[in-house]
């Protein structure tokens, strides 16, 4: 495998890493995964992906990706930093097509585009029998609807930069840089030693945080970021109580955030369990189930 597909497939699969995915979704990934692993040319998988309406945009995030690996003059030094770039812009979109699109779905859109490929192999032979006008005439459509497609393409790409083109590096620093302090709230809260300004500042900053993780398409680090929202709001309400069973709780939002920010190679599935749970909890006090 060339280094142009290992770059782009490594991508897609830690994009989905970032991504808490259910059995399903993590075939749909594999089909994928596959396909663009066995084929011939991974430009022309890209470009037909592109015309088809749940994979246009992710394949225009693909296409950004296969552009820069595929043209631009690589500096080794920096080729990490670029990739968690690159990784972090598919998230967002992959989420979106993962939900829409069902294994089934995407092996049938997957041999669709296969089977266009080999007919325009095979339509390449039979143009050397058309005469002059016919070859003329075929032509000029077809830059008609490759024009079409390239204004297509630029309105939509002029769309995503302006809406959604956030530095992963920036991200990360934002989500990083208060965890110390929660941490230490955390222990005031339990200590009902914290000051209403205290709760109001992490209140707000955990809102923030938490459509900050949403809009760069990060699902779990989003729902960890809305649990303690939502758990700062009801004891702000004097609803709940910050025994030590709610602070444990808090934390180990707190843990998952870290380890899916930072990429830790450990097990949080305990830490995982034990927030989602208190989630559950929070919402069903706030009326959400």
């Amino acid at each position: 495998m060339n280094l142009v597909k290992q770059y782009i497939i490594q991508a897609i699969v830690t994009a989905s890493n970032n991504l808490r995915l259910s059995s399903e979704k993590i075939e749909t990934v594999a089909i994928l995964r596959e396909h663009l692993a066995k084929c011939s040319s991974i430009e022309n998988e890209i470009t037909e992906m592109k015309k088809i309406t749940s994979l246009s945009k992710f394949a225009i995030k693909l296409d950004e990706v296969y552009r820069f690996i595929a043209t631009s003059k690589i500096d080794f030094l920096k080729i990490s930093d670029r990739f968690k770039e690159h990784s972090h812009s598919l998230i967002r979109e992959l989420s979106n097509v993962l939900d829409i699109v069902t294994p089934p779905n995407m092996k049938s859109i997957l041999a669709e585009i296969s089977n266009k490929s080999i007919n325009v192999k095979l339509g390449d032979k039979q143009t050397q029998s058309l005469n002059i006008d016919e070859i003329r005439i075929h032509n000029e459509e077809n830059q008609h609807v490759e024009k079409e497609e390239t204004i297509t393409e630029k309105i939509i790409m002029e769309d995503i930069k302006e809406e959604e083109d956030i530095d992963f590096e920036d991200f990360e620093k934002t989500i990083m840089k208060p965890v110390k302090e929660l941490d230490l709230f955390f222990k005031k809260l339990e200590n009902l030693s914290y000051t209403g300004e205290e709760i109001n500042k992490y209140h707000e900053l955990m809102e923030v945080n938490t459509k900050l993780s949403e809009k760069v398409g990060f699902e779990i680090i989003t729902n960890m970021h809305r649990i303690i929202y939502n758990a700062l709001s009801l004891i702000k309400e004097n609803e709940l109580t910050p025994v030590k069973e709610t602070i444990e709780s808090m934390r180990a939002c707190l843990i998952v955030i870290v380890a899916v920010v930072r990429r830790k190679d450990v097990d949080i599935t305990t830490y995982l369990n034990k927030a989602e749970k208190f989630g559950k909890n929070i919402y069903a006090r706030k009326g959400r189930y």
